[in-house]
């Protein structure tokens, strides 16, 4: 396993926004935060993708904090990335929401192909988090992987905002 330098990475992050490089990977901020209401239920079938009742978007306040307030969120990274062949992507959140109370999913593993957003998972169990609209929320990181004779072609390739 060979991990990229940030350097690297970021030739394959589109810009803008902005990105913050790092010895190992990048930080990305996020373009959109969705509540995952917790009555929700979620249906995953083939093709068929969806949550009901529909997500609910969350908007910065007119200090440009995000208030989430206990529950689960889904949170788009603001840049469309591309994973080359020969390479795999891993995307994490930052270790500070760790540090501060918010529990995040797994790590999601990029395809070698993929061309979108990512979008992570992350679940509020304080009373409340307040988060910028400029902070980077995402850390992603590419290394070497065996090139394969067939690309990332799944449900989410060219996947954009919402």
């Amino acid at each position: 396993m060979v991990v990229w330098s940030g350097r690297r990475i970021a030739a394959f992050v589109k810009q803008p926004p902005e990105i913050k490089i790092n010895p190992n990977g990048i930080d990305m901020k996020a373009s959109e935060v969705w509540l995952i209401l917790p009555d929700a239920v979620s249906v995953l079938k083939g093709s068929l993708r969806e949550t009901v009742p529909a997500k609910r978007r969350i908007e910065p306040d007119p200090e440009g904090f995000y208030n989430l307030v206990q529950g689960t969120y889904e949170v788009r990274a603001a840049n469309q990335i591309t994973i080359p062949p020969g390479a795999v992507a891993r995307f994490y959140p930052r270790s500070s929401f760790n540090r501060l109370g918010m529990i995040n999913s797994n790590t999601a593993v990029g395809d070698s192909g993929y061309v979108g957003f990512v979008t992570k998972t992350v679940h509020i169990p304080i009373r409340l988090f307040k988060i910028h609209k400029d902070e980077f929320w995402f850390q992603l990181t590419m290394e070497d992987c065996e090139q394969s004779d067939v690309l990332y072609s799944g449900h989410w390739q060219g996947e954009k905002p919402k």
